[in-house]
């Protein structure tokens, strides 16, 4: 059973996301009209803190095959051949019911596939991505695969990584737990000018956006006290000397951060309108629809947010689900989030199965016009789960005009253990070991990243492609 794995209830609903590929399976002789047997493709991981990486290499799998099996190994396979998961085996298992590109589902797969494994999943090849993992015994885990002509190559996404991810969660516990066990009610909040400036100023790990807080602060007292273009320039000047720090200091936190952890993926991951568009379902309201809308950050997008998601799509016919950008969000949860980009939580949020639309940078209020506009008969929120408190002072309620209109509804959330602060806690027990996955891992990206040329590198997957017959 190891070899093989165990198969996952069927998916439901029964779907065929996307158009279909070409059929692999040639027709046998003399049997012209008859129909071809669809192409089941294998594709497997761990898929641990999922990313857009993940659910773009998911989505290229599925353009080459037409049903697409994928494997998920257990945590104890992945303990034993890297390092323990972050995510937990349940909550990775059940995150991938929710993707809109898998068919079916092979529960406790090895982390090197055999062909036996191919066997139980009915599968007729699989799929990697260009980035070949190496299992604990040191050797490529998909090597069986490649000698038997089994394997098929799909291009990594560059720019994101779980590596990467992890390095952003480390940094984000050595600035909150400093001091003892996390506390969400003390994340950094908006700060005013003193805080701000001592934060850009004297704080070792002084946050990016505590930085971009003090430039926007800088123009605003320029704007307000009438200060000279000059003197404004200059104190932008000292700002970025001074966020810098001394010399020998900036040495010293660059060499610490390059032996201990990733915090940043050593290419960017760029935005594109050919990316959004692979990724959304294009789909537009149609007369009679029961349009429901949430919002929020969505950040580290994980199988709470899923099933939140597929509980406020039961609430109508045609979910439309608004994304803050990075600056409500740092605003509303402090100025450590989020983790994610607004260009990864955008993707993330897509390749659930049960969006049909997105709002890129949603404001943070739902508005009358925004009920208007996307004519929204249920304003959906998730309850009862841990979440940070509202930074922002007085009476907000976001929710205010839906709660008045009567449309509002709460979802009670399936996971409510699930928040920044379990992710962050587990990183925090277990910190050392991913202090070593990291450096381990981030070696492995920068071979892949320095080797890569243009002749060796595969192309993206698309519908069009042709494939060979078996």
């Amino acid at each position: 059973e190891k070899a093989v794995g165990r198969v996952a209830p069927p998916l439901s609903p029964p779907r065929l996301c996307g158009e279909p590929c070409a059929m692999l399976a040639a027709p046998a002789a003399g049997s012209e009209g008859v129909p071809k047997r669809p192409a089941r493709g294998y594709f497997d991981g761990c898929f641990d803190i999922m990313h857009s990486g993940h659910y773009n290499a998911i989505r290229q799998a599925k353009m080459i095959c037409d049903v697409l099996v994928v494997g998920v190994h257990s945590d104890a396979e992945i303990a034993d051949n890297k390092a323990l998961p972050v995510m937990r085996q349940d909550e990775r298992y059940e995150l991938l019911k929710h993707i809109k590109w898998i068919d079916e589902i092979v529960h406790d797969v090895p982390y090197s596939p055999l062909i036996s494994t191919l066997e139980g999943a009915r599968a007729d090849f699989c799929i990697h991505g260009d980035d070949m993992p190496v299992n604990a015994q040191g050797i490529c885990a998909y090597d069986e695969m490649k000698d038997a002509g089994k394997l098929r190559i799909v291009k990594r996404t560059e720019g994101v990584s779980t590596t990467d991810l992890i390095g952003r969660l480390l940094t984000l516990a050595r600035q909150e737990h400093r001091d003892g066990d996390f506390d969400a009610s003390k994340a950094p909040q908006k700060m005013d000018a003193d805080a701000v400036m001592n934060s850009a100023f004297n704080s070792p790990g002084a946050s990016t956006q505590a930085c971009f807080d003090a430039s926007d602060l800088v123009g605003r007292l320029a704007q307000k006290y009438g200060m000279a273009a000059e003197d404004v320039q200059q104190l932008r000047q000292a700002m970025a000397v001074a966020e810098l720090g001394p010399p020998a200091a900036k040495m010293q936190r660059t060499a610490e951060d390059s032996e201990n952890m990733r915090t940043r993926a050593p290419v960017q991951l760029l935005a594109s309108t050919r990316r959004i568009s692979e990724f959304s379902s294009a789909k537009q309201p149609k007369e009679g629809d029961r349009v429901v809308y949430v919002s929020g950050a969505f950040d580290m997008f994980h199988v709470g947010h899923a099933e939140f998601l597929k509980e406020a799509k039961e609430m109508g016919t045609f979910l439309c689900v608004g994304i803050h950008d990075d600056r409500i969000v740092s605003s509303t949860k402090g100025a450590c989030f989020p983790v994610m980009t607004l260009n990864e939580r955008v993707l993330n949020v897509c390749a659930c199965k049960w969006v049909d639309e997105v709002v890129i940078g949603a404001p943070r209020d739902v508005t009358e016009d925004l009920i208007k506009t996307w004519n929204i008969q249920v304003v959906a929120q998730g309850s009862e789960h841990q979440r940070y408190e509202n930074l922002i002072s007085g009476d907000w309620d976001k929710h205010g005009i839906p709660k008045r209109l009567g449309i509002f509804r709460e979802v009670k959330s399936k996971w409510p253990h699930l928040c920044h602060d379990t992710v962050v806690g587990r990183i925090i027990e277990e910190r050392e070991a991913y202090l070593k996955r990291n450096r381990d891992r981030a070696r492995r990206e920068d071979v892949y990243y320095n080797s890569k040329e243009v002749s060796n590198s595969p192309l993206e997957a698309f519908k069009e492609v042709q494939l060979e017959a078996f």
